[in-house]
């Protein structure tokens, strides 16, 4: 019995893959991947693809004239890959460090460490999410916030 495959095209695969379509120029589109990354996709002639990363704006990896199970590989080992390390910071974080804060209060703390942080040495991390509950607390006692 021989069974049959489904080759699947590019564009499908990138509409079950929900990613978000950044521009589409029909045979060139420009995607964003759930871990952020940007990739250009480009159809070629003969059914060929090319797939290049764009990191910071700048040209990445690249991959010309694949054929589209190639293609999808590679945007899986782009998507899936392990060069990208990242912790998700949430309100309950910032409310185990002090529950008497509000939640509204607890986004604001968030929403300061990431609009202040260095992200060169320290990043964001307990011990900054403490420094800004504190300011919190003091723009609260002076009747910023």
């Amino acid at each position: 019995m021989k069974l049959e495959t489904y080759q699947i095209t590019v564009d499908e695969y990138l509409n079950r893959l929900n990613c978000a379509v950044i521009r589409d120029e029909g045979l060139h589109k420009l995607i964003q991947l759930k871990n952020l990354k940007l990739v250009v996709v480009e159809a070629l002639d003969n059914h060929k693809y090319l797939i290049q990363e764009v990191t910071l704006g700048l040209p990445g990896q690249r991959w010309d004239n694949i054929d589209a199970s190639t293609a999808i590989a590679h945007i899986q080992m782009l998507e899936n890959g392990n060069d990208t390390f990242y912790k998700i910071w949430h309100t309950d974080d910032v409310l185990s460090l002090n529950p008497k804060l509000s939640r509204d209060f607890a986004r604001l703390v968030l929403q300061m460490a990431m609009d202040n942080h260095d992200a060169t040495t320290i990043g964001i991390n307990w011990e900054v999410l403490k420094i800004y509950i504190g300011q919190v607390f003091e723009m609260h006692s002076a009747g910023i916030i």
